[in-house]
C-alpha cells in the first residue's frame, strides 16, 4: 500500500513580500498570491486526491480553499503544521531584528552556525518544529496505513514545515534543511511505502511559467 503526499506551500503572503518573519503571524495572500493559488488549482484539477489537510495561518487556509474549493472535500485544519513560531522576532525585518536585537547569538546560530537546538526568545527551535510537525505527520501515516488502500493526501502549509518533511524523507540533517528551497506555491511530492519515504519531486512551480499561462486563462474565461 502507497500513500503519496502532496506537500504544498501557501501563495505569496503580504509577509513574504515586505520580507518579514511571519511565523505564526497571521497575514494576508497578495492579489499575486491568489493568482498563484488558481493556477496551481488548474494543474491539480485532474489528480484524484483524498484528504487534504492545512495549517490553521490565513495564508494556508485561502491557499488551499481556492485549490481544492471544487472538490467536495473537508478541509482538516490542524495548527500542528504551523510555520516555526519566530518569537520576538515574528513582524520584522531581517535588517530590523538586527538593529533591534543585535548580531547575538540566536542570530548568528540561526543563519550562519546554524544550531537546530537554539530557540529564538518566546519563539521554537527545528528541533521543536520537527517534533510538533513529524510527531502529526507520523498519525495521520500510521492512521492511514491502517486502511489498506493507497491513497492521496495534500498538505497545504509552509516553507519550514515542508522543509521538515522532506528533510526527514531524504535523512538530512536539521540544520540543512533551509538549503532545500520551496517558493510560493511550490509542489513537492512523497511517496511512502510502509512509511519509507521516497520523494519524487521538490519545488516545482512550473504552473506559475508562461507557458502555462494560455490554458488558465482560457478556463477562467469559460468560467
Amino acid at each position: 500500500m502507497a500513500i503519496k503526499l502532496i506537500l504544498i506551500r501557501h501563495a505569496e503572503s503580504d509577509g513574504n513580500v515586505q520580507k518579514r518573519f511571519c511565523g505564526f503571524k497571521d497575514v494576508h495572500l497578495t492579489k499575486k498570491g491568489i493568482g498563484q493559488a488558481e493556477r496551481l488549482s488548474y494543474r491539480l484539477k485532474g489528480v484524484p486526491v483524498d484528504e487534504v489537510y492545512c495549517s490553521d495561518l490565513k495564508r494556508a487556509q485561502h491557499t488551499a480553499e481556492i485549490i481544492f474549493k471544487d472538490r467536495g472535500i473537508d478541509i482538516i485544519i490542524n495548527p500542528k503544521f504551523r510555520e516555526i513560531n519566530f518569537g520576538i522576532w515574528e513582524g520584522y525585518t531581517f535588517d530590523e531584528v538586527k538593529s533591534k536585537y543585535g548580531y547575538g547569538d540566536e542570530f548568528n546560530l540561526w543563519f550562519e552556525n546554524i544550531n537546530e537546538k537554539i530557540k529564538i526568545p518566546k519563539g521554537e527551535s527545528l528541533i521543536d518544529l520537527n517534533d510538533r510537525v513529524m510527531t502529526e505527520l507520523g498519525k495521520i501515516l500510521k492512521r492511514d496505513k491502517k486502511v489498506n488502500k493507497d491513497k492521496t493526501i495534500a498538505l497545504v502549509c509552509h516553507g519550514g514545515t515542508i522543509r521538515v518533511i522532506l528533510g526527514n524523507a531524504l535523512n538530512l540533517e536539521l540544520k540543512y534543511i533551509w538549503n532545500i528551497e520551496q517558493n510560493s506555491t511550490a509542489l513537492n511530492i512523497i511517496n511512502y511505502y510502509d512509511h519509507k519515504a521516497f520523494v519524487a519531486l521538490i519545488n516545482d512551480t512550473s504552473h506559475l511559467e508562461d507557458w502555462w499561462k494560455s490554458g488558465w486563462l482560457k478556463e477562467k474565461r469559460d468560467e
